[in-house]
């Protein structure tokens, strides 16, 4: 060997110790393929570059990395292309023999059917060269890629107007067999980060699962997990205590085959995923020959759909009681609304003859109670369709401030002339997302409230808040007991008679308000103090 010999190996020791520095240090596989072309681009000129992979479980040749005239090219725009163990094509015949090739004269060896090579342009179009005329590629290497001395890809350099050398070759293959060492090391370091991240997310799992279960054990409401099968997998102590069917009896069957209502009863109930609530269901269960009311709600998990469930047969009872007490007592106002209807109808008979000051009178009471059961009706109606949830509700940009001036014009003629109504609006209030006409009956039940119990000036206000819009009642009369707070927007609750200037009413006014806000997506909250009045505040998102 010649010392010009001796240098290029020496050249190329040095060239191919950058190499593995530089691609060892890279960790991702498609980082290499880039890193190897920027250590190309320095050392041999070129005007194609095409990595490609074999995988001989279906002897499939698929591009990996492309670069055509300076620009990276998408690899998936080539088809894969099936391994020729007879030698035809080029790709084929490196890996079969697992030697490479250099060839200084790529048309003479395309214009055969065995000698197929594929062209590239900048838009990514891909043709063969034997359809494509002379034009393209002029000289190629390919070296295969190996892995303890399988052949698991090729690597193509090709120009479109220079020649390679031997010694060009040589370099060409160092750098490719230091490409595919490193993008085995890559491999490994990405399976590696990836076994890691399995181990520990399934460490958390487990102990996810651990702490989990006895939560699960401890709380007061039955909980079981149902697969995909429809398979009891979960069934904690709550569920066995509230149902008296023990674990073991369903743990692994069907909920059917314990609870032959189940399938029915589970089409009704709404799944919510994982970070949703989805609302509960109260449903009827025959337990043990009995008909018990159980409030189920459902979260779609990883393993299945977890059920959670209480038992509120009670609850359900006095419901039942209250509904019945609204829908009784709805009829019996109708009866003497009618009635009032019918002596009004008498007063104008013409052979009754009557004061007209005693006329005037029985008419004018008329008239108030007829509007008095009216309102009665229309409150116990609406609470009964709010129990059954038929109560539509729109959600549109809503004046708050038109809506308070309107309401108190409209209510103005029904007010006492001893009760002042002051409105303070806060300037830019703008629009609440709601319903106007719910907001008006609840600022409606809010006045008449404020009249009922409160003493002169009733205040309404209005302000904006970060994400929403504020309407507050405030009076000021004695206020509201500690005692009563909690429970004055209950259904049917009434304050103490003797606190009452006018006529208490059916005690449904502040649960309607409560509930018409509910669904709206807003609140009322309360503030009083014996002696000292009471506030109360409606909270709505602003639109």
């Amino acid at each position: 060997m010649d010392d010009r010999q001796l240098e290029r190996k020496a050249e190329i020791a040095e060239v191919l110790l950058d190499a593995a520095r530089q691609l060892g240090e890279t960790l991702e596989p498609e980082r290499v393929y880039e890193r190897f072309h920027e250590l190309l681009a320095d050392r041999l000129h070129h005007d194609g570059l095409l990595v490609s992979s074999y995988d001989d479980r279906d002897d499939l040749i698929r591009c990996v990395y492309m670069w055509n005239e300076g620009a990276v090219l998408d690899a998936s725009t080539l088809p894969p292309v099936p391994l020729n163990r007879g030698g035809g094509g080029m790709q084929s015949q490196v890996i079969v023999s697992g030697e490479p090739l250099l060839f200084n004269d790529v048309v003479e060896r395309t214009e055969s059917p065995e000698g197929v090579f594929y062209n590239v342009d900048r838009e990514g179009t891909v043709t063969k060269i034997p359809d494509s005329g002379t034009a393209g590629t002029k000289a190629a290497m390919m070296v295969p890629v190996k892995d303890e001395g399988r052949v698991v890809g090729v690597v193509q350099l090709m120009s479109d107007t220079g020649r390679y050398t031997a010694h060009q070759l040589e370099l060409f293959e160092g750098l490719v067999s230091q490409m595919g060492a490193a993008v085995r090391n890559a491999r490994l370091q990405e399976e590696r980060r990836r076994l890691e991240a399995a181990e520990a997310a399934a460490r958390a799992i487990a102990a996810e699962r651990e702490l989990a279960a006895h939560v699960l054990e401890a709380v007061g409401d039955g909980i079981f997990l149902v697969d995909a099968d429809g398979a009891v997998q979960l069934w904690n102590r709550a569920a066995e205590l509230l149902t008296g069917i023990l674990a073991a009896r369903v743990l692994g069957r069907p909920l059917a085959v314990a609870l032959p209502e189940w399938p029915l009863l589970a089409a009704r109930i709404p799944i919510a995923e994982i970070g949703a609530t989805g609302p509960p269901v109260t449903r009827p269960l025959e337990i043990g020959g009995e008909d018990v009311w159980l409030s189920l709600a459902a979260v779609r998990g990883p393993d299945g759909v977890i059920y959670a469930f209480r038992d509120v047969t009670s609850e359900q009872r006095l419901e039942a009681e209250r509904s019945d007490f609204v829908a009784t007592i709805s009829h019996e106002l109708r009866t003497p609304m009618a009635a009032v209807y019918g002596a009004a109808q008498t007063l104008l008979r013409q052979d009754i003859e009557l004061p007209e000051e005693r006329k005037r009178e029985l008419l004018e009471m008329i008239g108030t109670q007829a509007t008095r059961l009216s309102r009665i009706t229309e409150e116990v109606l609406l609470t009964s369709k709010l129990d059954r949830g038929a109560v539509r509700v729109e959600h549109e940009p809503v004046d708050v401030a038109g809506v308070i001036k309107a309401t108190v014009e409209e209510l103005q003629p029904q007010i006492p002339s001893s009760t002042a109504i002051e409105v303070d609006l806060q300037s830019e209030v703008g629009a609440a997302s709601g319903d106007r006409h719910r907001i008006q009956q609840v600022l409606v039940n809010l006045l008449d409230n404020a009249i009922k119990y409160g003493e002169s000036p009733v205040v309404i206000g209005a302000s904006r808040t970060d994400g929403s819009v504020r309407i507050s009642v405030a009076d000021s009369g004695p206020g509201i007991s500690l005692a009563d707070q909690p429970r004055v927007f209950e259904k049917f609750f009434r304050a103490d008679p003797q606190l009452v200037r006018a006529p208490s009413g059916t005690g449904l006014g502040l649960y309607i308000s409560r509930e018409l806000a509910r669904r709206m997506g807003g609140r009322i909250d309360l503030t009083s103090e014996p002696g000292a009045g009471a506030t109360f505040v409606v909270e709505l998102p602003q639109a």
